[in-house]
C-alpha cells in the first residue's frame, strides 16, 4: 500500500512527504547505513534550500565544523504546526476546519524519524563552537521499530574514523541541521582532501586548510 502526505518539520527542511511501502526491508537505513531488520520502508521526500555555490552554504551557516561521529540515535519528532495561508510552507493551507484537525491526527500518528549523531569537532572553521565540543547533528532517516525511513538526498553520518566537515543551521536547543543534505556534507581524505558525500555537493572545497581560509573571509565580510 503506497500512503503520500505533505508535513512541515522542524530544521532547515520545509517540506516534506513521504510514501510508505508494505514490502520486505533489506535490514538498511538511508543510503546503506546497517541498522537491523525492516519489514516496511518510507521514503521521504524534504524540500531543502539550494544554493548556487559553496560560498553561499558558508555564509548562511551557522557553524562550518570539522568532526567525527561517536554515537547516533534514532528517535521520532512530531513536525511543527503549520501555519500561513502559503501551501509553499504551509501544505494544510486552504483546509477546511474539519480537514485540518483531520491532518493534524495523522501527522502525530505519523511523526517523522530522524537520526541524531553526535559529532566530536576535531577543527571549527566557522561559528560559535570549541574544537572538543560534542555537537548534535540531526538529519531524517533511521530505521525505527522494524521500519527503515530514508529520506532520497540524504548519506546518514557514519560512526568511525572518517572525518566530516558539515555546513549547520542551529535551532536554538534544538541539533544542528545540514543546511543542505547534499551541498553541507564532506567527508576529508588523509591528505586532507574535502570531498563532497553526495554527487550534488561543490568540488571545488580544496584542502581543509584552504576551506578555513575561506570561511573566515567569508565571516569577516559578514562583520
Amino acid at each position: 500500500m503506497n500512503v503520500r502526505r505533505n508535513i512541515l518539520i522542524t530544521g532547515t527542511a520545509v517540506l516534506a512527504a513521504f510514501a510508505a511501502v508494505g514490502c520486505s526491508a533489506d535490514g538498511t537505513s538511508t543510503h546503506g547505513a546497517k541498522s537491523g531488520a525492516a519489514s516496511d520502508a518510507v521514503t521521504y521526500h524534504a524540500d531543502y534550500p539550494a544554493y548556487s555555490s559553496l560560498d553561499d552554504v558558508i555564509k548562511q551557516s551557522d557553524a562550518v565544523v570539522e568532526g567525527t561521529v561517536v554515537s547516533s540515535r534514532v528517535q521520532r519528532v512530531l513536525p511543527d504546526a503549520p501555519a500561513g495561508d502559503d501551501p509553499a510552507t504551509n501544505p494544510q493551507a486552504g483546509l477546511s476546519p474539519a480537514e485540518a484537525k483531520e491532518a493534524k491526527k495523522e501527522a502525530e500518528a505519523n511523526p517523522v524519524i530522524v537520526t541524531v549523531s553526535k559529532v566530536k569537532v576535531t577543527r571549527t572553521l566557522s561559528g560559535k563552537v570549541s574544537v572538543g565540543d560534542t555537537i548534535e547533528v540531526s538529519q531524517l532517516g533511521g530505521t525505527y521499530k522494524g521500519v527503515a525511513y530514508q529520506e532520497t538526498d540524504t548519506t546518514l553520518l557514519a560512526k568511525g574514523a572518517k572525518k566530516y566537515v558539515l555546513m549547520l543551521a542551529a535551532h536554538g536547543k534544538n541539533p544542528y541541521d545540514l543546511l543542505n543534505p547534499e551541498q553541507a556534507l564532506y567527508t576529508v581524505k588523509s591528505d586532507g582532501t574535502v570531498k563532497a558525500v553526495s554527487v550534488g555537493g561543490f568540488t571545488n572545497a580544496g584542502k581543509v586548510d584552504q576551506l578555513a581560509a575561506k570561511a573566515g573571509r567569508i565571516a569577516g565580510n559578514a562583520r
